[in-house]
């Protein structure tokens, strides 16, 4: 039989029923006390009187979770209430409502605001005592300092979020992989055919003309030749260049989409990066602005990164870009340029949309802020590109007024190479 030692000095019977019934009351409380204040961070005691209020008592452990001492409340009896988040008095005035009532409350978590100005979260729960006639004559309330949870918490919680987006996104690029390849079988059956009718509306036009300069003009397609001769070859045409440009965005659509290699120190041509973001964007753009403008800088070097991360940035742009305009007339401008002073390869994303709000600036690189919740923004877009930006070693800078638009630029250090001085700009 294993014999548990006792942590208090052992009190035989005898002397037991010697000891004062008042003297075994205060012991026994004095040890509630010190139990209490081991399983709290610190103690409040509120007298009350006929349902009223009278006094408000808080423990020494109050400095250490509020920055304030029980002098500073008692000198300034509503301190217990100004400390208080302002989001937070409500409920926190009608549980002390509650108490003095007799109403049994659970714990509340709340926010104060400590001395030294920081938020910080406490569990707040309180336990009315009565006396012997069943009176309210005070409630306790016990106060835990439950600011580290709360950040462990909300570290998990982005987390997860995190996860679920990454997932989302994930099969989002294997759905549009398999729909690129859909999209891609049809239309290189369209591109080949078209190819064809091309060559043979070349080889028979000269016949047509032929019969037309002996015979006079004659219909076709129930249209007469002379009308119909250069609409035929500009549908044609123009089909040739659509299918084209349907190759060129599920091309681009699977390329971007694609797990990348997660290299940074392949040889990347900005003007190349943004070319293709605008193709990707292009029926954004289109429903976003009559008026966006392009100006690709000449041969600029080259920089050393992952396009496909950077695609990936400029995209993200534009999409902020257009998501800020209020009407079609509004500009959308993009330019690369090469500073050689400092060496540095840059892009700038403007726009004339709504602007940004100063408190709201600061904030706009923070994952899962957003202004454009409603619009089915993530916030993570612009949080994600400025990690790929400074994974280039790069600064991603976000300027803007309010009514007056947004300027976001994007700096590179440059290589040690160039494109050729004949390669042509994109």
């Amino acid at each position: 039989m294993v014999t548990i030692p006792r942590r208090f000095p052992q009190t035989n019977p005898g002397e037991l029923r010697k000891m004062d019934t008042t003297d075994i009351q205060i012991d026994i409380e004095r040890k509630y006390e010190q139990l209490l204040n081991y399983l709290t961070d610190y103690i409040y005691t509120v007298t009350i009187k006929e349902g009223v209020a009278l006094d408000t008592t808080h423990g020494p452990g109050c400095a250490s979770v509020t920055g304030y001492t029980s002098d500073d409340y008692k000198k300034e009896p509503d301190l217990w209430y100004r400390m208080v988040h302002h989001k937070d008095r409500a409920k926190v005035l009608n549980q002390a409502r509650m108490a003095i009532a007799g109403i049994e409350v659970g714990p509340l978590e709340h926010r104060i605001v400590h001395k030294d100005g920081t938020v910080r979260w406490i569990r707040n729960k309180i336990a009315v005592t009565k006396d012997e006639t069943g009176n309210r004559v005070a409630y306790v309330g016990l106060i835990n300092d439950i600011t580290d949870l709360k950040k462990a918490e909300a570290a998990a919680a982005l987390r997860t979020r995190q996860l679920i987006q990454a997932d989302k996104l994930a099969s989002l690029g294997t759905l549009v992989s398999g729909i690129a390849h859909e999209i891609n079988n049809p239309n290189s059956f369209i591109l080949l055919n078209v190819q064809l009718f091309s060559r043979i509306w070349k080889d028979i036009v000269p016949i047509l003309d032929a019969y037309y300069a002996e015979n006079g003009d004659f219909s076709i397609a129930g249209m007469l030749y002379s009308g119909a001769k250069e609409k035929i070859g500009q549908s044609i045409d123009g089909v040739l260049k659509g299918s084209e440009r349907i190759q060129n965005i599920t091309k681009n659509l699977t390329e971007y989409a694609r797990a990348d290699s997660n290299t940074l120190n392949e040889p990347v041509e900005i003007n190349k990066v943004v070319e293709v973001a605008i193709l990707i964007t292009g029926n954004l753009i289109k429903k976003s602005t009559n008026n966006f403008k392009v100006e690709y800088g000449k041969d600029l070097p080259l920089i050393r990164g992952n396009a496909q991360q950077l695609e990936q940035v400029v995209i993200n742009l534009i999409n902020n870009a257009c998501q800020s305009l209020r009407d079609p007339s509004a500009e959308i401008k993009i330019s690369t340029y090469y500073n050689a002073q400092r060496n540095k390869v840059r892009i700038k994303v403007e726009d004339q949309g709504v602007g940004i709000e100063p408190e709201d600036l600061r904030h706009i690189m923070d994952p899962f802020f957003t202004t454009k919740r409603d619009l089915g923004g993530t916030g993570l877009g612009l949080s994600v590109s400025n990690n790929i930006v400074k994974s280039h070693g790069g600064t991603l800078i976000i300027s803007s007024k309010p009514n007056q638009g947004s300027t976001a630029r994007v700096s590179f250090t440059a290589g040690d190479t160039r494109l050729p001085a004949d390669t042509p700009a994109v």
